[in-house]
C-alpha cells in the first residue's frame, strides 16, 4: 500500500546573489524542491517533484548537489519547457500527469540522477563542459522511494545547480542511456551481462554524416547485488580497450571522463557496457524495484545526437569465467535522434 503524503514546501528559488547574471557570470540556484513524509516499508515509484525556474536565459550547467533525508532510493532528473507540466512546485503522481521520462528526455534533456540511496552527492562535469537548460525551464524528477524502515521518514529533497557563461563552455553536452532490463541472475553465483551498442550504425540511420561522440561523463546505477560496471571501446583497433571501470558492492557514482574519450579517433563503432552482480540467494534474481536489479549507465557526450539502447530479450549465456562468473550477453537495441542544442524552451509567466 501507497503511503506518502505532501507536508509543504520551502521556497529558496534564485541566485546566490539576487542580483547574478548567469550570461555574463557564474551563477548558483537553490531550491528546497519538497518536503513529504514517506510511510515505514513503503516503495513507491510514482512520484515526480518539480522545481520552476523561471530563468529568462539559458543556464550552462557545469555542477549539479542534491541533499535529501532519507527514504530517496534513486530518481531522474529532467528539465523541460515551463508551459508543460504546469503543476504547483512540488511533488506530484507521475502517472496522474502523465509524465514519461523519454518523452520529457525528448522535450526538454536529461539533467542528473541520484546514486543509489545516497543522501548527499554533487556530480561536477569535467572543465568546460556543460548541459544547456533552456529559457523558461521546470526541472523535474522522477523519483523511487524507498523506506525499508519500520518508521516515517520525512525527507526534504535539496538541488541545487551551478552555472557558468556560455563563453566559458567548450563543450556542449548531449545525453545517452544503456539499460540491460533481460537480467537473469543467476541463484548462488556472480552473474555478468554484457551488450554492444553500435553508435556508427544508430548515427548513420539519421543522417549521412560520419560519427561524432566524445565521451564526457558516465553515471552507474544498480542495486545491493551489483559489483561492477565496466565500459569499454567497442570495434576498431582499440576493441575491449576500458573507458572506465566502476567497482562497490550496491555502489553507485558518477565519473568524468577526464581526458575526455573521443570514440571516433579510436575507430571505434559503439560502446560495450558489462554489469557484474553476485546473487548469494536461492532464487533468480531479475530486473526491478525492491529487491530485485538494474544495470543502467547515463551518458554525457559532445555529439549531434541523443540515443538510448535497450536490451529487452533474447539474453544468452556466452559461457563461465575461469573465476565462475557466468557471462551473459543481450542485443542493444538503438534509437537515437538529432540533439537540438537550440532548443527554445518555455513561455515564462
Amino acid at each position: 500500500m501507497r503511503v506518502l503524503v505532501l507536508v509543504g514546501l520551502v521556497a529558496a528559488v534564485g541566485c546566490s546573489d539576487s542580483e547574478c547574471d548567469p550570461t555574463a557570470e557564474r551563477c548558483s540556484y537553490k531550491n528546497d524542491v519538497s518536503t513529504i513524509t514517506v510511510g515505514a516499508g513503503v516503495e513507491d515509484e510514482d512520484t515526480c517533484q518539480s522545481w520552476t525556474l523561471n530563468n529568462p536565459t539559458e543556464l550552462w550547467v557545469t555542477s549539479i548537489t542534491q541533499h535529501n533525508d532519507g527514504a530517496y532510493h534513486h530518481a531522474n532528473w529532467f528539465f523541460v519547457p515551463d508551459n508543460n507540466f504546469k503543476l504547483p512546485d512540488g511533488a506530484w503522481s507521475c502517472s496522474e500527469n502523465n509524465f514519461e521520462e523519454l518523452v520529457a528526455g525528448l522535450q526538454g534533456g536529461y539533467l542528473f540522477a541520484l546514486s543509489t540511496q545516497s543522501q548527499t552527492e554533487t556530480q561536477t562535469l569535467p572543465r568546460g563542459s556543460a548541459i544547456r537548460i533552456p529559457p523558461w525551464s521546470r526541472l523535474i524528477g522522477s523519483s523511487h522511494l524507498l523506506n525499508a524502515t519500520d518508521f516515517d521518514i520525512t525527507t526534504t529533497m535539496s538541488i541545487e545547480i551551478a552555472t557558468v557563461p556560455a563563453e566559458d563552455v567548450q563543450a556542449k553536452l548531449a545525453p545517452a542511456r544503456i539499460q540491460y532490463k533481460d537480467l537473469n541472475l543467476d541463484p548462488g553465483k556472480s552473474s555478468s551481462f554484457t551488450t554492444e551498442c553500435r553508435l556508427d550504425l544508430a548515427n548513420a540511420d539519421l543522417w549521412n554524416e560520419p560519427l561524432d561522440y566524445t565521451l564526457y561523463y558516465t553515471l552507474t546505477h544498480y542495486h545491493t547485488l551489483g559489483m561492477y560496471q565496466q565500459l569499454e571501446v567497442l570495434g576498431g583497433p582499440r576493441d575491449g580497450e576500458v573507458i572506465m571501470r566502476h567497482e562497490g558492492q550496491g555502489d553507485n557514482a558518477g565519473t568524468a571522463i577526464e581526458p575526455p574519450f573521443d570514440l571516433v579517433a579510436a575507430g571505434a563503432q559503439g560502446l560495450r557496457l558489462t554489469c557484474g552482480f553476485h546473487n548469494p540467494r536461492s532464487v533468480p534474481v531479475g530486473w526491478g524495484i525492491g529487491d530485485q536489479e538494474m544495470c543502467v549507465m547515463a551518458l554525457q557526450a559532445t555529439t549531434p545526437i541523443g540515443w538510448v539502447g535497450d536490451v529487452t530479450g533474447n539474453d544468452t549465456v556466452a559461457g563461465v569465467a575461469p573465476n565462475g562468473e557466468v557471462q551473459h550477453r543481450g542485443p542493444c537495441t538503438m534509437q537515437a535522434f538529432p540533439w537540438d542544442f537550440e532548443k527554445e524552451g518555455g513561455k515564462g509567466h
